[in-house]
């Protein structure tokens, strides 16, 4: 698709040239930021840079090897069926979207390198970015000015800086001062009192648990009986871990782990004979981690309506992946990036389908009210949760090797949410909007 793109490109630009043969467009054929491109219609317009008379250039950012490449490569695949049936049916207009796709390997000074690569090599117009380690290249593509779509991942970037837009909520800047007690509460529901918190060294897993600590630290009867955030991304093995935790009491555990590191730490509690109230895990929402052992009883909250209760979104996207050739789509990370390309795709139509611009594209998608993704979650406005959290949150149970959608597939809310030491109920109005 991208070779027949740029091929049309290059033919576009050479009739310019030879017609027209102006400065604005021998600039714009030689790749500069700003050229000038005849529209449909017969006007003209200043496009920016990565869009051309047909095509708009879209760069990703995936974790493709690494140890966290099995979570989170999943999500490249969802965003190539969002923007095969954007280019399809001409959701954008007369171009067609085309990505590149760069590799972070989870690693800041990576993800840095990359978002430089797509920028000053690609000329890129936006990216598309699933990682968790997206606070590398953050601040450079900040400066940039280039907009940024994806899965926030708890990244205080999404919160932080204004041309970052996650395709649900984002997260505070500072995600310690400002923290929401739904994690200590789903824990009180479920009847655990005695919490084991289980995290890795990275940035975004370690303000992740760290996060719930002072959550539940807010919250009367319950009690943090064991904490680490010390772990590498790239552990498997539990035994010691699983010991600890045996040995502190604990009744309750929540991670903020990768599923892969879920599921050998879950197995390791089974082998020790640790028995838990509840086990909550942030990741694996998806068909393969069934059939991995020790997965009866887990809960897992996702920030979408759960595959079970079949929304539009859901069923739009499993149409698309299985054209894509995708059969294991049932899976949390791969909706992620069906998602995020979503929330981009509105941005272009926000931004205006003729002359998007980079400038243009971060103002008004900032300025989108109401937007579910075709029923995929609660609706959201994109200027009134930049910087908050997401209060609601769905939840499933693998009950019989099968995900059961909990609390009658209505999302879970935090009662009440703590603002820079203070402690703040919510009202039923701020949970209703997620």
């Amino acid at each position: 698709m991208q070779r027949t793109s740029r091929t049309r490109t290059a033919v576009a630009r050479f009739a310019a040239l030879v017609l027209i043969a102006s400065p604005a467009v021998l600039a714009a054929t030689a790749g500069t930021a700003i050229g000038s491109n005849v529209v449909a219609g017969g006007g003209s317009c200043e496009n920016d840079t990565g869009v051309s008379d047909d095509e708009i250039k879209v760069g990703v950012i995936v974790p493709q090897s690494g140890p966290q490449a099995t979570s989170f490569s999943a999500s490249l695949n969802g965003i190539k069926a969002r923007i095969n049936k954007a280019n399809e049916e001409g959701e954008i207009g007369n171009r067609k979207i085309t990505l590149v796709d760069v590799d972070d390997a989870a690693e800041n000074a990576r993800n840095l390198t990359a978002a430089q690569q797509l920028v000053e090599q690609e000329g890129v117009f936006a990216i598309l970015e699933v990682s968790s380690a997206a606070e590398g290249g953050a601040r450079y593509l900040n400066t940039q000015g280039v907009p940024v779509v994806g899965w926030h991942v708890g990244v205080p970037a999404f919160g932080k800086y204004k041309n970052f837009f996650s395709w649900r909520n984002t997260v505070p800047p500072d995600p310690l001062e400002v923290v929401d007690t739904r994690n200590p509460d789903i824990l009180k529901e479920l009847g655990a009192t005695k919490i084991a918190l289980v995290g890795t060294n990275q940035s975004s897993s370690a303000n992740f648990i760290n996060k719930i600590d002072r959550a539940i630290k807010k919250t009367k009867g319950l009690e943090v009986v064991y904490k680490t955030t010390d772990l590498s991304t790239a552990d498997r093995e539990f035994t010691g871990v699983a010991q600890e935790i045996n040995d502190s009491g604990a009744d309750g555990m929540y991670t903020g782990m990768d599923f892969l590191q879920n599921t050998a730490l879950n197995s390791a509690l089974q082998q020790a004979d640790v028995n838990m109230k509840a086990v909550i895990f942030p990741g694996g929402y998806d068909t393969r981690t069934l059939s991995l052992p020790g997965m009866e009883g887990v809960y897992f909250g996702v920030e979408f309506k759960p595959f079970e209760l079949n929304p539009p979104a859901f069923q739009e996207y499993s149409k698309w992946m299985e054209r894509l050739g995708e059969q294991q789509f049932r899976g949390q990370i791969p909706y992620i990036g069906w998602l995020s390309a979503d929330a981009f795709i509105r941005g272009i139509q926000a931004a205006g389908k003729n002359c998007p611009t980079r400038d243009a594209f971060i103002k008004k998608l900032r300025k989108v009210k109401g937007y579910d993704a075709n029923g995929a979650f609660i609706p959201v406005d994109f200027n009134e949760i930049f910087g908050r959290t997401y209060y609601c949150v769905y939840y499933v149970q693998v009950q019989n090797q099968q995900f059961v959608p909990q609390f009658d597939g209505e999302p879970f809310c935090a009662t009440r949410v703590i603002d820079h030491g203070k402690v703040k109920k919510l009202t039923p109005e701020q949970q209703a909007k997620g």
